[in-house]
């Protein structure tokens, strides 16, 4: 069967969405069936539903495989990634149970790749269900990973007292630069070289609406940071709403040691009394002290992700230069 890659039409639509959920089908029956519904849920938690079906956004990059009798076999969909115009974040790659999944994922993920380069992309990110077999497809084609990002739920939080905690005010607008260096202080040097890798790609990344970033922020969001002389903590609720529960975001210095656990008390105090109702809270595999404080607290872990990136390097066309003895005095008239 000869197959060939081309982008997405919006009569593919139908096709790719039957696509899409055969592969749901087959993932519910396999031993990762808990990580694959997980994995849908944190997708719901951080995009609109339209967001989900291809085509629906301008900045998405939808390209199909087909046959020769134009039957859909497999598509792969790509939107811009928050880190800014070089980045692409791989949003679903879906094949038909029938291909070879290395032969022809490949043959998508290539087309994928030469269809950034020639827009100036030269990073992709994708994030990946922990033990998901799909993961092999990806590093053979040179992805790494170099994060592991856990989601936590709770359904509803009781009220509780509200702790002193010293230095825990407001954030203002002020406070970006302590925020970005208390980013900076706590977030290994590999992960920021992806992130964010200067104050600049750290305020593009973290962006309103930017997804599953470590900062959510939205117009009216409450944040509020810890400060003793230098911010040393920050916390920030994004309200929920229509079955979305509440995202909140932490982030602490490991020093004083007591930091995290008055961070936390203090954070769940205030959306208890504010925001009743669920919340989930996203950490990567180097907060586990924020983990273990919010496992203690009836927190489910509901999904874990593997974060992996794949850096091409761009041609760039070089400057003729004219060696300096090789110039020649041209005399001037008038």
């Amino acid at each position: 069967m000869s197959l060939q890659v081309r982008p997405a039409q919006l009569r593919d639509l139908a096709a790719i969405e039957a696509l899409y959920r055969q592969q749901t089908r087959e993932a519910e029956r396999s031993p990762v069936k808990r990580q694959f519904a997980s994995s849908r849920l944190w997708f719901l938690l951080n995009n609109a539903f339209a967001s989900i079906l291809p085509m629906t956004s301008p900045a998405d990059h939808v390209y199909v495989m087909e046959d020769e009798r134009r039957l859909i076999h497999g598509f792969v969909q790509a939107e811009n990634a928050p880190l800014g115009p070089h980045a692409w974040q791989i949003l679903n790659l879906c094949l038909n149970p029938e291909l070879d999944r290395f032969q022809d994922g490949t043959a998508l993920l290539d087309h994928l790749f030469n269809e950034g380069l020639s827009r100036g992309v030269s990073k992709f990110i994708v994030r990946i269900p922990v033990d998901d077999p799909i993961a092999d497809l990806f590093r053979s084609r040179g992805f790494v990973a170099y994060a592991t990002e856990h989601a936590l739920l709770k359904e509803s939080l009781a009220p509780r007292p509200s702790p002193p905690l010293a230095g825990w005010r407001p954030m203002r607008r002020e406070d970006e630069l302590g925020v970005y260096l208390l980013y900076v202080a706590t977030t290994p040097r590999a992960v920021a070289a992806v992130e964010a890798s200067n104050f600049a790609e750290w305020r593009r990344s973290f962006q309103p609406a930017a997804r599953s970033s470590r900062i959510p922020r939205r117009a009216g969001q409450p944040r509020f940071v810890v400060e003793r002389v230098q911010v040393i903590g920050w916390m920030s609720l994004v309200p929920g709403g229509g079955g979305r529960p509440h995202t909140l975001g932490l982030m602490a210095s490991g020093q004083p040691s007591d930091l995290w656990q008055a961070l936390v008390d203090r954070s769940l105090s205030y959306v208890a009394e504010n925001r009743p109702g669920p919340v989930w809270c996203s950490l990567r595999h180097y907060d586990e002290a924020a983990i273990a404080l919010l496992t203690a607290e009836g927190f489910e872990l509901i999904a874990s992700q593997t974060l992996m990136v794949r850096e091409l390097p761009l041609k760039v066309p070089a400057r003729a230069r004219v060696r300096i003895k090789e110039k020649r005095l041209v005399p001037q008239y008038g």
